[in-house]
């Protein structure tokens, strides 16, 4: 729907203001709604203008403004941080991973480079295990109960 001409949201007005009617008459007169005319009026009183005025829709980022200025000094300052470091950093009210999108959003990851040092965690296992090799009897206990059952064997 495209917004009412100004010289209609002129005229509406200044109907009104001349005391023509109530919001009800000017509605009927101008066809439009009395919640146009309330509308007009009340935005010729507080803001002096009868320009349209452009409200963005959805949902107001939660990192933005200054906040966002304080995020980016803290990823230049610390580029190391964790999600839980930065959250706490800039003292926002939003969830660690809303910070975590916002990065995504600049094009911030968090993945390891694969130019890095290696890993400095030895082997998890004490050897080389064998396909098909069963395991020593000793490996696991005859005493211990388990929630394993034997394979369904067809007949």
């Amino acid at each position: 729907m495209k917004p009412l001409s100004m010289d209609l949201r002129e005229r509406i007005v200044a109907a009104y203001q001349a005391g023509e009617g109530s919001h009800q008459d000017m509605a009927e007169r101008f066809s439009v709604s009395k919640a146009v005319v309330g509308k007009l009026v009340r935005q010729q009183k507080q803001l002096g203008t009868l320009e349209p005025q452009v409200h963005r829709r959805g949902r107001k980022p939660a990192i933005s403004g200054q906040k966002e200025q304080e995020l980016r000094a803290h990823l230049a300052e610390h580029p190391d941080a964790t999600l839980e470091e930065r959250h706490a950093a800039l003292k926002v009210n939003c969830t660690v991973k809303t910070v975590w999108l916002t990065l995504r959003r600049w094009g911030w990851r968090f993945k390891k480079s694969p130019r890095g040092l290696p890993n400095k965690i030895g082997p998890m296992s004490p050897g080389v295990v064998r396909i098909g090799v069963h395991a020593s009897p000793r490996s696991i206990l005859s005493t211990s109960s388990s929630l394993m059952r034997p394979a369904y064997k067809p007949r």
